[in-house]
């Protein structure tokens, strides 16, 4: 084993007089501060305290099983073990470096001017200059190559390497060697994947650097692509958006300019959820805020840390804040930045300072207000109570964007998963889909695209809906996947704006007209049968002869007054049930607690009850807010009358209770009729209705 792993187990153990012998291992073992990519992190509350430590000795175990010269080994071995260390230090220690102008913030650069700083301890007839001078070379370097793939920094950043090896003769090392064992050490002590991936384009810029070329840097294109990958991954049309917004001569002028003398850091961690078109608008506000003639290096340290939370235990974006920063961004264009605008808002602004004397190093972070702050703040912890509606409310109208009771903020990825279940269902509407234009209503996580593009190939499918976010997911997937469907953000209640009268064949609402009658305040009021009539008007207005709306939803039973008791197996359900009878806002349950200890309620009351009973805590603030059954089956028949008169044919009508329903329950409830039979009423409905 390496002795400086030897070292690193001696001071684990306890072994002090191996940090104050070893000011390496001093300074990477006695660090509170977490200066990591968070891309590799799935929780942060389970990051370890000190990340710095444990990377160092990944690296050095990958070097402690290669086969390389002592002396290539040696060297290899001292800049791995150094060049962290700006990420470390106690406290005062930090401040003492700060005090010098070291630049801990950039920490190749930090790391190599503390090395530097310890070789001074050294009396000069025991110093080999040369070899430190080749040492120090490597730690300024260090890790380079792997942001230069990545896209963060310019080549132009290596070329003390090739200074040094055009001026000394390798000092008896095979430097092409010793560069591409120390970036396979750094890269593959990040992730074994990452340097499969990476390894032959990272030999092959090992093999520039020892020819001497000078002149490697990428085309713009290119960078952004790189500092894009996750994007582009998850469904950017990098090349479409490129194209589009790069056409504008000035716009490329002004990145191109700043591109091409700057270095990133973290950016690709910290905008990777963010748009092309805003990736670009927060450039020009950094470059509105900068001076652009010193700066060299923009991290995005602190907007990757702010930008990201633990939800339920895993690392997440945060979504209130990016949708607060995707609203601040929509309130000026490209065009006004370009002008010189500079956009105002009192509780959000983009924020670029310097982190050195000189301005060379610039910070990024969005600031929020004070009050903006707390209400986050608030919105995070009432995510699973029922005030969690009205606090995210609450965030849309102090930081004023648009109200969108559809978007799900941090239960966005279960909700979609959720819309994506079903599949047998989705069949079965899909076999009464009909015509060339299909329109799914709500259009989810995309399952019923899905679904209607495979069984009709030859029709157009188009998903519709309100909701921004669900927009944005299904453009990803759709481009991630390469799906022959497409997406239109409309409102369902007001089609005619969108598609010509008698141009659509198909319409599907798929488990939403109850999220509309629940969501939408039509005519200012929310759980308003009207919106039904107007999302039939809506849709029947557009659907040609022989088209067809077909209506998988909720349904309520027949007769209205009949009863239900439930008898709860599980000790908390008496507690679930008051609390859900306080706060369910569809309407004031009516129910009755029997001596037995049982409760009897209206079948209606009891099924809406049982429905978010069955989704548990974790939907629980949004199913409070919902109504699931709406109509009988008499009166959706008579609401179908009276929005689409004589022109409408009902082809399917048929309501049941879901299959797995009654089993899923059978171990939290025992649910009776008033005869006391045990069972549940229908649930769903399925309708199709052709237009003649």
């Amino acid at each position: 084993m390496m002795k400086s792993l030897e070292l690193i187990d001696k001071a684990r153990a306890g072994d002090r007089d191996v940090l104050r012998e070893h000011r390496w291992l001093q300074y990477l073992y006695l660090t509170r501060e977490q200066h990591i990519n968070l891309e590799q992190i799935t929780s942060l509350e389970r990051m370890p305290v000190n990340p710095v430590l444990p990377y160092v000795e990944r690296t050095l175990l990958v070097l402690n099983e290669m086969d390389l010269s002592e002396k290539e080994k040696g060297i290899i071995e001292e800049v791995l073990v150094w060049s962290e260390v700006a990420k470390g230090g106690t406290k005062h220690q930090r401040n003492v470096w700060g005090k010098k102008g070291f630049q801990l913030d950039i920490h190749n650069i930090g790391s190599a001017q503390i090395y530097a700083a310890e070789q001074m301890s050294l009396p000069l007839h025991l110093r080999d200059l040369e070899r430190e001078e080749l040492l120090y070379t490597l730690i300024l370097t260090h890790g380079l190559i792997g942001q230069y793939i990545r896209g963060e920094v310019r080549y132009k950043q290596m070329h003390p390497l090739i200074q040094w090896m055009d001026e000394h003769n390798g000092i008896g090392v095979d430097m092409e060697v010793v560069l591409k064992k120390l970036n396979q050490c750094i890269i593959q002590g990040v992730s074994n994947e990452i340097w499969e991936v990476v390894k032959d384009e990272a030999d092959q810029i090992v093999s520039f650097l020892i020819d001497g070329e000078r002149s490697v840097e990428m085309t713009l294109k290119a960078r952004i692509e790189r500092l894009r990958r996750s994007s582009i991954e998850n469904g950017e049309n990098v090349d479409r958006e490129y194209d589009r917004y790069m056409a504008d001569a000035r716009l490329n002028g002004y990145v191109e300019s700043f591109f091409k003398k700057t270095d990133l850091w973290y950016v690709e961690s910290a905008l990777k959820e963010f748009t092309l078109e805003e990736f670009l608008k927060i450039f020009l506000l950094i470059y509105q805020k900068v001076n652009p003639l010193s700066v060299q290096y923009v991290s995005f340290e602190a907007f990757m840390k702010d930008i990201y939370y633990d939800y339920k235990g895993r690392k997440t974006i945060n979504l209130y804040k990016k949708r607060i920063i995707e609203s601040y961004l929509k309130e000026f264009s490209l065009e006004d930045l370009l002008h010189g605008e500079k956009p105002v808002n009192e509780h959000v602004e983009l924020e670029a300072e310097p982190m050195d004397l000189l301005g060379q190093i610039i910070g990024v972070r969005f600031r929020y207000s004070a009050a903006g702050e707390k209400l986050i703040e608030f919105c995070q912890e009432a995510e699973k109570s029922p005030h969690y509606e009205r606090a995210t409310i609450l965030l849309y109208d102090f930081f004023g964007f648009r109200k969108d009771a559809f978007d799900r903020l941090q239960n966005e990825h279960t909700y979609l998963s959720d819309m994506n279940s079903g599949q047998d269902h989705k069949r079965i509407i899909s076999d009464f889909a009909t015509g060339t234009l299909m329109l799914d209503i709500g259009a989810g996580g995309g399952v019923m695209l899905d679904v209607l593009s495979d069984d009709h190939p030859e029709a157009n499918v188009v998903g519709i809906d309100v909701s921004t976010n669900v927009i944005e997911e299904l453009t990803r997937r759709k481009n991630r996947e390469n799906k022959r469907w497409t997406v239109q953000q409309a409102d369902a209640l007001e089609l005619r704006a969108h598609y010509e009268p008698g141009s659509v064949d198909t319409i599907v609402f798929s488990s939403i007209l109850h999220e509309m009658f629940s969501y939408i305040p039509y005519e200012g009021k929310k759980f308003n049968h009207d919106v039904i009539i107007q999302a039939l008007r809506s849709s029947f207005e557009v659907l040609g002869e022989g088209g067809r709306i077909i209506i998988r939803d909720g349904i309520m039973t027949e007769p209205k007054d009949a009863y239900r008791t439930i008898e709860f197996k599980d000790e908390n359900g008496h507690a679930f049930f008051k609390r859900y009878a306080h706060d369910f806002k569809g309407r004031k349950l009516d129910y009755e607690f029997l001596q037995d200890g049982r409760i009897k309620l209206p079948v209606n009351d009891a099924m809406e009850f049982l429905y978010t009973y069955t989704w548990g805590e974790e939907a629980y603030p949004h199913e409070v807010q919902e109504q699931f059954g709406y109509y009988t089956p008499s009166e959706f028949k008579g609401a179908i009358k009276e929005a689409l008169g004589d022109e409408a044919k009902i082809v399917a009508f048929k309501h049941y209770l879901q299959d797995g329903y009654e089993e899923f329950l059978a171990p939290k409830v025992t649910v009776l009729d008033e005869d006391g039979i045990e069972g549940l009423p229908d649930s769903t409905c399925f309708i199709v209705i052709e237009k003649i």
